[in-house]
């Protein structure tokens, strides 16, 4: 039997040609939250547009303070007011924050370094050309790039979005993902089982996962353990979409159906399986349509593991995000028990030190504890434990 492939080679031939879906559409800056962003947003001007008065004060002409202490005030200049006011040498003029400051003044000394009086009295010592003024173009130019096509979108970037005056932004269409889950032995959430059944919790946490990795999830159907069930619920699941996620069914059991009936319809594999627990039977194939089929293990733990692993790396492929998935370095709060076969991925919990418990593995059905952490740490390959400050992997939910 060929050896299985470590979980990076395992992602690498799962995403090999995949490509970033070519449709997108407009939607509005409050329904863009969290898409990814089709095209690049443009400054339609410099920003700021104008020099821009950071305090309140007054503005003066740097090259008047070797020799004047005592400034007439000339004017007043409000936020959102224009600056048509003729400041001769040697006067100011009040400013508020955020206003435009009149040229050819360079400086704005803060309010709290003057006697309030007019002629005002200003104390400007230590204060250099430019200070308190947020120059024109100084935060970008027109025509500069301020959000890169690929980047998931956050609220900050609607803002600026909208500074440019967009109301409507370009958008990645979402890949469309239906989710087919298996077995006999499981019931929908309303039933109440028999002593042999376990409810569907697989289906209800893949679509909350799907809807935050940034897939469009298209529904959910259930097959009993028959192969012509089967096989007739993938070609259903496999209609005008892009992804279909499969549940169960894919071990090396009698009724395990669902590796010799994707191989009947011609579905190429790009894995069988990877060196990782919970996790190792992972199947990801692709049909001859293009639709891709992720096929994961049916515990849970296992369902939410493989789930980040590689269905979310394929939905943000297909979305052409620009951005690496976000692993981030922790330490270890204590020693772990690691497997020399296998990279092990293990639900683990954030302290406020920012390092990570990782409870004890119940195995791939416990999903009790696993509802209590914030993701997933990549315990490395090795025999013996990995002990408390090492510095491994953590990936968080979705």
């Amino acid at each position: 039997m060929p050896e299985l492939p470590t979980y990076e080679d395992a992602l690498r031939r799962s995403l090999d040609g995949v490509d970033c879906l070519a449709a997108h559409e407009m939607v509005s800056l409050g329904a863009a939250d969290q898409r990814v962003l089709a095209e690049p947003i443009i400054a339609d001007r410099d920003q700021p547009p104008f020099n821009r008065s950071a305090m309140d004060g007054y503005a003066v002409r740097h090259s008047d303070l070797a020799s004047i202490t005592s400034y007439p005030v000339v004017g007043t200049v409000a936020a959102g007011q224009s600056a048509h006011v003729e400041v001769p040498p040697g006067s100011c003029v009040a400013i508020a924050t955020g206003a435009v400051v009149p040229a050819p003044l360079d400086l704005v000394v803060p309010h709290e370094r003057s006697d309030h009086g007019d002629p005002v009295r200003l104390d400007a010592d230590g204060l250099a050309a430019g200070y308190a003024v947020h120059a024109r173009g100084a935060d970008a130019v027109a025509g500069d790039e301020l959000v890169g096509a690929g980047t998931r979108l956050s609220p900050v970037h609607l803002g600026l979005a909208a500074t440019v005056g967009l109301e409507h932004v370009p958008v990645r269409r979402r890949p469309r993902v239906r989710v087919l889950t298996s077995g006999d032995e499981i019931v929908d959430a309303t039933a109440m089982p028999l002593p042999h059944q376990v409810r569907n919790g697989n289906a209800p946490m893949l679509e909350g996962l799907i809807h935050r990795m940034g897939g469009n999830w298209l529904g959910h159907e259930h097959a009993l353990d028959d192969p012509d069930a089967v096989r007739s619920a993938v070609e259903r699941a496999a209609d005008d979409v892009d992804i279909v996620v499969t549940v169960g069914g894919i071990s090396a059991g009698d009724r395990d159906f669902f590796p010799g009936i994707l191989d009947a319809m011609d579905a190429k594999t790009r894995i069988a399986g990877a060196a990782i627990q919970p996790g190792k039977p992972v199947r990801i194939q692709r049909l001859p349509s293009g639709v891709m089929i992720v096929s994961l293990p049916g515990n849970p733990v296992s369902v939410l593991a493989t789930a980040c692993l590689f269905l979310w790396p394929l939905i943000r492929t297909m979305l052409g995000c620009t951005s690496p998935m976000p692993w981030r370095p922790v330490e270890l709060a204590s020693d772990v028990h690691a497997n020399a076969g296998r990279e092990l991925f293990r639900p683990a919990s954030v302290q406020p030190t920012g390092s990570v418990v990782v409870p004890v593995w119940q195995g791939s059905g416990d999903l009790s504890h696993a509802a209590s952490t914030d993701g997933l740490v990549a315990i490395p390959r090795r025999t013996g434990p990995v002990s408390t400050g090492t510095t491994v992997r953590f990936l968080p939910w979705p």
